[in-house]
């Protein structure tokens, strides 16, 4: 009897020991199943913060809500007055607000009131000579306007053949500039910001860029040689072109004649 006893305790013991190790087995079973979500959902946490994040920059453009034009960029005109190439490299701003480009151009619009061009002197068939990847960067407010004003720099030639200038305009234009022309720098000496229109002359100078926007751009040119005219700094001049606005070249939009139709040295 007491070997039966005994053999039935022993039997318990053997369950107990058996209900024990499974109890044990399943909480470390649990404990690996909760660290295994815990980073599971780190990882899904982080994932999604970051979509977020590029989800809310490609949204605003770039900019902080409210702020339709944020970081300033390097300005990417005049560095230098001499002949040296200015590299293919272009600078891409986004672009801002619709209210703020159809304010910009409206505005624009009428300050040229004054700038009417002398006949014949408009060549809109220079314009072919852009090819559409860089026509995109812009918006043409006028097709054909005359300026007069001083010109502050000079850049002669550009790594796309095109002959640049800028021109502090006299008074009856000087309201034809957009945001971004007071921040456009020229030197020597790293004088303080002009503001001044933009002028770029297409096709004067080889092209040596390798840029899609540029490559063969300027490939059976027959228009105006215009380098026995090219201004040099301090000279005032009267000149025609297309009037239009690129918003991703700075950060306000930049004025500009582009392409320029004539040049004339006024003295």
């Amino acid at each position: 009897m007491l070997l039966k006893k005994n053999s039935s305790n022993a039997i318990v013991s053997v369950i107990v020991l058996l209900l024990i190790s499974s109890l044990l087995l399943v909480a470390l079973s649990n404990n690996d199943l909760i660290i295994i979500l815990a980073v599971a959902k780190k990882k899904s946490s982080t994932t999604s913060s970051h979509h977020i994040i590029t989800k809310s920059n490609k949204s605003t453009g770039g900019f902080a809500e409210g702020q339709p034009f944020g970081r300033e960029p390097p300005t990417p005109l005049a560095t230098s007055n001499n002949n040296s190439s200015t590299g293919s490299s272009r600078s891409s701003i986004p672009l801002p607000p619709k209210n703020i480009i159809v304010a910009t151009t409206q505005r624009m619009a009428a300050a040229s009131v004054n700038a009417t061009p002398p006949r014949q002197t408009c060549l809109p068939e220079l314009d072919r000579f852009i090819k559409p990847l860089k026509e995109k960067r812009f918006i043409v407010v006028k097709q054909c306007v005359t300026i007069t004003g001083t010109v502050v720099w000079t850049h002669y030639f550009n790594d796309d053949g095109d002959a640049n200038f800028n021109v502090a305009l006299d008074t009856p234009y000087k309201n034809m500039l957009a945001p971004g022309n007071y921040d456009v720098k020229y030197v020597p000496h790293n004088k303080p910001a002009i503001a001044a229109l933009h002028i770029e002359t297409v096709c004067q100078g080889p092209v040596i860029s390798n840029s899609p926007e540029n490559v063969v751009a300027c490939s059976g040119y027959d228009g105006p040689d215009f380098r026995s005219v090219l201004p040099n700094i301090g000279q005032h001049v009267m000149v025609t072109g297309r009037y239009l606005v690129e918003f991703p070249e700075v950060v306000g939009g930049l004025a500009e004649l582009h392409p320029v139709y004539a040049i004339k040295i006024i003295h």
